[in-house]
Order: C-alpha cells, then structure tokens, then sequence
C-alpha cells in the first residue's frame, strides 16, 4: 500500500499513531509519506489525527482514496465541532482507542477499527517480594489524579493508617501545575515529572498500580437520579431507580493504554468499572476492579500483603495483554482491516 499520513499535531496520540506507526509500515513493506498535502491522487490510503483531517479535499482530488481519522474527536483546541463532524462522516473509516471510543462515533461512521493506543515502551522482568514499604505507583493526566478524589483518596488515608506505603505519582508537572486537589492527607507522596524515561527510573519501581478512568458525580445529583419517587412523580419511576443504583461518569475516550504500560513493567494493577478495563482485566486473577471506597481498599490490602499475589496477577496481565492484544497483533489486525476496505473498494469500482 501507498500511504501518506497527514497531521501536524503533537500529542500522545500522535506519538502513537504517527511516531511509532510509521517505522512499523515501512518494515511490513508498505510505501510511506508524512505531510504531503498535495498529492493525494498519488496514494491508496490517506490517515488524518483528527486536528486537522482534510478527508473532503482528499477525496475531492482522488475519489478512490481511503480515508481515515485517527483519534476521532467531536471537539478540538480550536473548537471545529461542526468540521469534525463532517470529516468523520465522510471518512472511510475512523481509527479510535477504546470500545468506548468506537460505540460513542458508530453515530458519525460505520466503519471502525480500534488501534490500542499503547506507548512503544522496552518490556521489564519484574519479581515482587515482601517488603518494609509498599510503592503505589500512578502515571497519566493531572484531571485523574483530581478523580481520586472521593474515593481512591479516602481508600488511600485508610490504607496509609494500617500499612507503610508511599504514592508515587508520574504526570506533566511543568504543563499542568501540582496536584492539590484530593490529594491523600496521612501518605508520602512523590511528584514525579511525566516522561519517557521515568517510566522505567521510577514508575518500574511501583509495587502496586492504580488506573482509574471514572469521573466522580456529586452526591447530591447522584441521589436526585436515583432516588424513590413517588405521587405525580410515579411515572418515571418506571425503571426502579434505588439509592443502591450504580451511576457511573467516564469519558467517551476512555481507553486502556495506561494499563499497557503497567503490564509490561510486570505491576499488578487495580483499575475501575470503566468497559475497557473490564474487557482486559479479570478480576483477581489478572488484576482487580473496584469502584466503591471498599473495594479499592480491600484489592490494596489483598496485594500489599501477598507479593506472590502481587506476580500472579502482574504475570496473568501481562500474558494476556502479550498474547491476545499485543502491539504487534494490534498493528496486523490494523493492517488487515485496511486491506479489506481498499480490496472491497475495488470490488465496487469494478461492478460500478
């Protein structure tokens, strides 16, 4: 295939989709341009970060052209919800993260495939032990930090009066200030500055990852959308809402790179009830889910005190994650699915 890749945005999508995608084309054979706006009529395959896809041009200069967005967003820096849209509508396909990310755009495209957004990072051994003080290691956006709170702070300050930990948290300090909201009162806390490099100086080092992805709601919506109604209210009580109701908040481009990363430096982790990590993480043998105060507490307790647990889970993880959606089975299944599209746009040309 002759394919022209096509953005100048930087972020941690783009490092996936273009930085690390790109020596990955060129080995499997495939013919590779960067950031030529100009000569679409010259290539099979057009892929766009969704900043500033031009899929309408590209297919106005060469109509058999596939076109794909990758890292579709409703929203942009720039505020083009409008001209997102459109392009996603007029794609071929859209490249998204998470089964999160593909059923919130399945309104805007039909044709989707997920890339996994996993950071091309070297794989560590890593055996656990019993030890004097147990690390708790977080790396990712300052706003998930800012969502431990209610729950994980609490689970954490109790944890913290019972046991010797320390949280180590990595994330872009320089970009986005220090964390101060919700920050565990009664635990040592390490601010460590996000970078490539720290993944293996410090996060390596964790004995125990969290990746939380859900967003907290107020108690006081949570109890007006699930309280008992009553009188001229009955009718929309028809669905049996309850105080005990679960109701929980995510991102629609919620997604599991950051439990790539903890795998492949052999941590257990401990992650919420967000689809993603339920889809990749089973419950006590690869990992835990927890979603109340408890229940982060009590899969804290459970790995802290057992380091055979701690390599049980951690190797279970990373098994699956190696042999099922592994960077390169999730390049070949990428590939596939663009040769199908171009194989079955040929076959409609041919019977046009």
């Amino acid at each position: 295939m002759k394919i022209v890749i096509n953005t100048n945005y930087q972020s941690a999508g783009s490092k996936v989709c273009v930085d690390d995608l790109i020596p990955r084309l060129i080995k499997s054979g495939h013919t590779i341009a960067k950031n030529d706006w100009k000569n679409y009529s010259q290539y099979d395959v057009a892929l766009f970060m969704a900043t500033d896809s031009e899929v309408q041009a590209a297919k106005k200069e060469n109509p058999q052209i596939i076109c794909g967005i990758m890292d579709p967003k409703t929203t942009t820096p720039k505020n083009t919800t409008g001209r997102n849209i459109k392009e996603m509508r007029s794609a071929d396909f859209l490249l998204v993260s998470s089964i999160e990310q593909r059923d919130f755009l399945y309104k805007y495209n039909e044709d989707i495939v997920i890339y996994y957004m996993f950071p091309d990072i070297k794989k560590m051994e890593r055996k656990h032990f019993s030890k004097d003080k147990i690390i708790i290691g977080y790396h990712g956006n300052k706003v998930h930090l800012n969502c431990f709170y209610p729950k994980i702070t609490k689970a954490l300050e109790n944890i913290a009066s019972e046991f010797p930990v320390e949280l180590w948290a990595m994330y872009n300090i320089k970009k986005l200030g220090k964390w101060k909201h919700g920050v565990p009162r009664n635990i040592k806390i390490r601010h460590i500055q996000w970078s490539e490099e720290n993944y293996y100086e410090y996060l390596a080092k964790a004995d125990i990852g969290i990746v939380n992805n859900e967003i907290p709601i107020k108690e006081k919506i949570g109890n007006l959308t699930t309280r008992h109604l009553t009188g001229e209210y009955l009718f929309f009580n028809m669905h049996n809402y309850d105080y005990s109701d679960y109701l929980i908040r995510y991102k629609y481009s919620s997604n599991p790179g950051r439990i790539y990363v903890f795998s492949q430096l052999g941590i257990p982790i401990i992650s919420d009830f967000t689809p993603s990590s339920c889809q990749i993480i089973q419950d006590g043998k690869s990992g835990f889910i927890a979603h109340s105060v408890e229940g982060w507490q009590r899969a804290m307790e459970q790995l802290i005190k057992s380091p055979e647990l701690r390599n049980r889970v951690s190797t279970n993880l990373k098994s699956y994650i190696d042999n099922t959606i592994s960077i390169d089975k999730n390049f070949d299944n990428l590939v596939s699915f663009l040769e199908k599209l171009i194989n079955k746009k040929i076959g409609d040309s041919k019977e046009g």
